[in-house]
């Protein structure tokens, strides 16, 4: 039967709300930290705030994009799900080559025992150590994605391996693949490989496009059956949030809206009013829509980026 799988367990895709597509709800250790301090996001007090604010302005579910070994934090996602009553799908999967130290076990181990870790997450439940050791802990609570990411248009070898690896994992699990792109290009490679794999493009889900690809690019990767994600919202200090609704009107007027999804991927203490930043989770559904309809979007279109895409694209597929 088809389901979306959350932290909570297995929901019918037709009982989704408003989703943000790519959040970090929780980063508690890993290099990440280490290298942008700002990126600690450890309190879930803090989450269980920022996803209550994000309730109330009408949001009703997250995708929080924090893999293996880079400071998931599995049990927290849990606590986070049964405080707020949010619909919460976490990841297993990789993050960029530069958030692995130089002799972690992503760098040693072939392709292949890779995918049988993610494999075991969905089918055992989420390693709470990332799989660091030197024991194997579990919980109950399952990813309901695999993440996938590129430094560059030209990944390292370690991430094109990786890349192997969650080809592997997805056609055994039937789980959606979230990835980390910077431009259409990465993200070419990206579906390249995986196909190799046979995911089907309707499976993958293409993060950050709206960093540097214009409507032209978007558009070309849409075509292809896969989803972008248009994620690079709530940087107010940055640019506008108006310029990613124009883009979102662009790709309607191109006849591609069905193939994106929204997020905001605020992995910043500065970017939540919990910690004393801003403009928190609840940007998304309290202030982005006006901006979408000013572009000339209408109800129905808001939402189907918030509501009917991402249900179609966290659905679980029968693996193979």
């Amino acid at each position: 039967m088809p389901a979306i799988v959350t932290v909570l367990g297995e929901i019918d895709p037709a009982t989704l709300g408003p989703t943000d597509c790519h959040e970090h709800l929780l980063i508690r250790g890993g290099l990440p930290i280490v290298l942008e301090p700002d990126f600690r996001l450890d309190s879930v007090d803090a989450a269980v705030a920022e996803v209550g604010d994000f309730q109330a302005a009408g949001g009703a579910a997250l995708v929080d994009c924090m893999p293996l070994g880079v400071g998931r934090d599995a049990r927290g996602l849990v606590e986070v799900a049964e405080r707020t009553g949010a619909t919460v799908v976490a990841t297993t999967g990789f993050h960029r080559d530069l958030y692995y130290a130089a002799d972690h076990w992503v760098r040693t181990y072939d392709a292949e025992r890779i995918a049988d870790l993610m494999v075991a997450e969905h089918t055992e439940g989420m390693e709470v150590s990332g799989y660091g050791g030197p024991f194997v802990e579990r919980i109950a609570a399952r990813p309901g994605a695999i993440k996938l990411a590129f430094s560059g248009p030209e990944p390292t070898p370690t991430e094109r391996k990786l890349a192997a690896a969650v080809g592997m994992a997805q056609r055994r699990t039937g789980l959606p693949v979230v990835t980390h792109t910077d431009d259409e290009r990465s993200a070419a490679l990206q579906l390249s490989i995986l196909d190799g794999y046979g995911v089907p493009p309707s499976s993958v889900v293409f993060g950050h496009m709206d960093r540097h690809t214009g409507v032209a690019g978007l558009a070309e990767v849409c075509r292809t059956g896969a989803t972008v994600c248009l994620d690079w919202l709530g940087r107010h200090d940055r640019r506008p949030d108006s310029y990613v609704a124009d883009l979102a009107a662009g790709l309607a007027a191109e006849g591609c809206l069905d193939g994106v999804v929204l997020g905001q991927d605020l992995a910043r203490r500065g970017y939540w009013r919990a910690y004393g930043g801003g403009p928190g989770l609840a940007n998304l559904v309290a202030t982005f829509p006006a901006l979408l309809r000013k572009a000339g979007l209408t109800d129905d279109h808001i939402r189907q980026l918030l509501v009917d895409n991402p249900r179609r694209v966290l659905t679980r597929l029968e693996p193979s």
